[in-house]
């Protein structure tokens, strides 16, 4: 009898060891993550940094997410917005202030991007008009940014993602990936979504944080890390595969860099330059 309920607990155990297990990324392929966007040819967050993205043909649009006063998902980098009032928390504006906030850009048409009548291609914008715009049509790196300081932003997200169709898998790669510096966060967003892949962003520049421990208990939620190009080297990212973490470096721009980002054996960059990680590809391609 005691070894019948013994072997039912361990049945059950390793079922929801599987259960929990980190989503997958594909081993072979090198993804090109456009930072913000195309954000060297555009406002970072832009509708048209992002089209502009899209069209150099990354493999990701990046989007950072804070949450607005009143409850809107908005695509910014920082966590404060200068306003005529003076500087405030994103957390502290409605999202209708946000829209008004002018912004320039210097781009000089490298290549022509046209939207519908009455879409702003500079605005800030929130994340259900970037997924409403785009609709399946590219895929979602998206990086909740300081989550403890919007509660139940993770639930939100999560319910825009599940609106639009975005947690699907339908394609070779995953339609959506999220990052967090808060490991609380992605732990979070494991229990509900197990599917969708997570990365663990690290800000430190001291590479001696990242041991195998570490990355070991990392792997039991996340598919990888998201690390300065500085720490990346190929022994750190040997020790993250051995452990079935992808590496994904920031931000590389340099052609020179993203040759050397592959040559080690990253997984992927986040770039402000799309268009020049694909060139790079593409020659390293026909050698």
């Amino acid at each position: 009898m005691k070894k019948g309920i013994l072997l039912c607990l361990l049945i059950l155990l390793s079922a929801c060891s599987t259960a929990s297990e980190a989503a997958s990324l594909p081993a072979d392929k090198f993804l090109i993550i456009a930072h913000r966007g195309a954000s060297a040819y555009a406002p970072e967050h832009s509708m048209l940094s992002y089209a502009l993205a899209v069209q150099m043909e990354a493999d990701y649009i990046e989007l950072d997410v804070h949450m607005t006063k009143d409850g809107e998902l908005v695509s910014m980098h920082d966590p404060f917005v200068h306003l005529p009032n003076g500087r405030k928390q994103i957390a502290q504006v409605d999202f209708q202030e946000l829209k008004n906030v002018p912004r320039e850009t210097d781009y000089e048409g490298k290549l022509t991007v046209s939207f519908p009548v009455g879409i702003d291609p500079l605005r800030i914008v929130s994340t259900e008009e970037v997924f409403s715009y785009f609709q399946k049509d590219v895929n979602y790196y998206i990086e909740l940014k300081t989550p403890a300081s919007y509660p139940g932003i993770e639930e939100a997200l999560l319910g825009q993602l599940r609106e639009f169709g975005l947690l699907t898998e339908d394609g070779e790669l995953p339609k959506v990936i999220l990052q967090s510096f808060d490991p609380s966060s992605l732990r979070k967003i494991h229990e509900q979504e197990p599917a969708i892949p997570l990365i663990q962003l690290y800000s430190s520049k001291n590479e001696t944080m990242l041991t195998k421990n570490r990355l070991q208990k990392v792997a039991e939620y996340a598919s990888g890390i998201g690390v300065d190009k500085t720490v990346v080297t190929k022994e750190l990212v040997e020790l993250a595969h051995e452990v079935e973490l992808h590496v994904h470096p920031f931000t590389v721009n340099e052609e020179k860099e993203i040759r050397q980002m592959i040559d080690i054996g990253a997984d992927g960059i986040f770039t402000d330059v799309p268009d020049v990680a694909v060139k790079v590809l593409k020659e390293l391609s026909e050698e």
